[in-house]
């Protein structure tokens, strides 16, 4: 089986990225924030943590593409990739996570509201798209909306996670991962053949529930009255990293055993 590690942090990273900006544009639209955007010293429609956090956003998005690159053949040839807009998801996904990102870079110099609001819209299309593209036929366990679901709740939790204040959403967020996390194998351990043996191959990995663990750790961490955003955000990183090996690892494909029937 293939770890495909330029997948892993592709999808981890680019999910990173939207989370923050979402969490970025939604704090930059509460009344309370306004406030403290039009501080003295601080320019307006800035936002509670004046704009820094947007060259994080973009540095991850960019290294996500980066890492993207490294999944295909001949890297070179990317752009034809994004040839196939009316009958392939990963060409969308291609293009809508390179707006996202280009919308990021602008972010840094001038992130109005309007402006932040677009990409984080833009960046939670690219999690659609990333849920389309790997829900794939010949995984049945993961041809529905597991992906969708699996990845919206890591963006999420990524972005509650490396944001201030937050605590609270990010105990909810981690609270719904795990639950998803454990209930879906249990689901496919009921299905046909092909979505059993996928179960078994999760249940069965260390990885599986290392990731489990630290998302445990992460989420009683969220109780502490000391808990910093660095350590919960570098917690909940490494978790999605080793739960998202284990997807693209431990998820068995239709042609596994072909031409061993016994």
């Amino acid at each position: 089986m293939h770890y495909e590690f330029p997948l892993v942090f592709f999808t981890v990273l680019t999910q990173l990225a939207v989370g923050m900006a979402v969490f970025a544009a939604f704090g930059m639209l509460r009344p309370a924030d306004k406030a403290v955007s039009t501080a003295p010293g601080q320019a307006a429609g800035v936002g509670p943590f004046g704009g820094k956090e947007w060259y994080v956003v973009a540095g991850a998005a960019l290294l996500g593409l980066a890492a993207s690159m490294l999944h295909l053949a001949q890297p070179w040839r990317a752009a034809t990739a994004l040839t196939n807009m009316g009958g392939s998801w990963l060409s969308r996904e291609g293009l809508v996570f390179g707006l996202f990102a280009a919308l990021t870079c602008l972010c840094c110099f001038k992130p109005s509201r309007l402006l932040c609001v677009v990409t984080a819209v833009a960046g939670l299309a690219g999690i659609i798209m990333q849920g389309m593209t790997y829900a794939v036929i010949s995984m049945p366990a993961i041809s529905n909306g597991v992906p969708m679901l699996l990845f919206a709740l890591t963006s999420l939790s990524l972005g509650a996670a490396f944001a201030q204040n937050r605590v609270g959403v990010l105990r909810v967020f981690l609270g719904m991962l795990m639950a998803v996390l454990l209930i879906v194998p249990c689901v496919w351990a009921s299905g046909g053949t092909i979505m059993q043996a996928t179960a078994h191959a999760w249940l069965a990995s260390p990885l599986f529930w290392g990731g489990l663990a630290l998302l445990g750790a992460a989420f009683g961490l969220t109780y502490a009255a000391r808990q910093r955003a660095c350590a919960l955000g570098l917690l909940v990183l490494c978790a999605v990293l080793l739960s998202r090996i284990v997807f693209f690892k431990d998820t068995i494909h239709t042609a596994t055993g072909l031409g061993l029937p016994y």
